[in-house]
């Protein structure tokens, strides 16, 4: 296992100056999808900021909290945007069209290299934005603690845990009906649930929607339950699940793979 690490960095080091080479190909559309990206992020944050000339609490949170939420909400966004949007995005095409034949022939993990072949450089300048806003959101709060952000150290990887596993199984069905491009309309209205308070549900059918989206179909992970880790008093059954759930996604996920991969019926033979 330690000796294939380094072979799987040297790979991702490839994958990156690759997709360096081809995003800069053609730099005004490169500036162009930066712009885009921030017009997008903006709007988001507009939302809110629009909502709280009307109200002073959403969800229970404040107008300072709610701003500590949204960009920890898009900090984790940027990072998935990067790491792995791209490849989602065209996994249908490439069952459809064959192309996944070839990956799956690599003598690399069928995992990784069907979700990271592709880096998404343009998203790199909003990780850094949205990290920046994080900072400020915190700041601005009244005696903050900051020792509470080494938190965001577990929990950011369990939401990011939960983008990969989600978005990569329902990627996988596609493999059982070749052309499955419904399932993209399935992923991003679940995926809004997670860049949502968590409390706005709290009194819907009694809080079970809520729980549901806590330990169930854990889209509060992306950014609610981190918020929470900074904003609220520490709840033990909150971090043993951040730590357990991962471990528990990626098996499962990997799994469901391998019973994909088993009923895969090339699309080019």
């Amino acid at each position: 296992m330690n000796a294939a690490i380094p072979k799987y960095i040297e790979i991702y080091k490839g994958f990156f100056k690759a997709s360096l080479v081809a995003d800069l190909e053609f730099r005004f559309n490169f500036f162009l999808l930066i712009c885009a990206e921030f017009v997008w992020y903006a709007t988001q944050l507009v939302i809110y900021e629009v909502l709280y000339r009307h109200t002073n609490l959403i969800g229970g949170w404040n107008q300072g909290q709610m701003r500590v939420f949204m960009f920890l909400a898009l900090f984790v966004d940027s990072i998935y945007m990067i790491l792995w949007d791209s490849n989602f995005t065209k996994f249908n095409d490439d069952v459809r069209k064959g192309q996944l034949d070839l990956l799956l022939t690599k003598p690399v993990n069928s995992m990784f290299m069907t979700s990271s072949q592709k880096i998404s450089i343009s998203h790199i300048p909003c990780f850094f934005v949205t990290l920046g806003g994080l900072i400020w959101s915190l700041s601005q709060l009244p005696d903050f603690q900051w020792a509470k952000v080494l938190w965001l150290f577990i929990v950011i990887p369990s939401g990011l845990t939960v983008i990969f596993c989600g978005r990569f199984s329902l990627n996988a069905t596609a493999l059982l009906f070749t052309r499955a491009d419904f399932l993209q309309y399935v992923w991003y209205s679940l995926f809004r649930l997670g860049l949502r308070p968590d409390g706005i549900y709290a009194n819907l059918f009694n809080g079970a929607l809520r729980k549901v989206l806590i330990f169930v179909l854990p889209f509060a992970m992306i950014a609610s339950i981190p918020t929470r880790f900074l904003l609220e008093p520490l709840q033990p059954i909150l971090i043993v699940w951040a730590l357990c759930m991962p471990v528990i996604l990626l098996y499962l996920t990997h799994k469901y793979w391998n019973y994909c991969l088993k009923n895969y019926t090339s699309a080019s033979s």
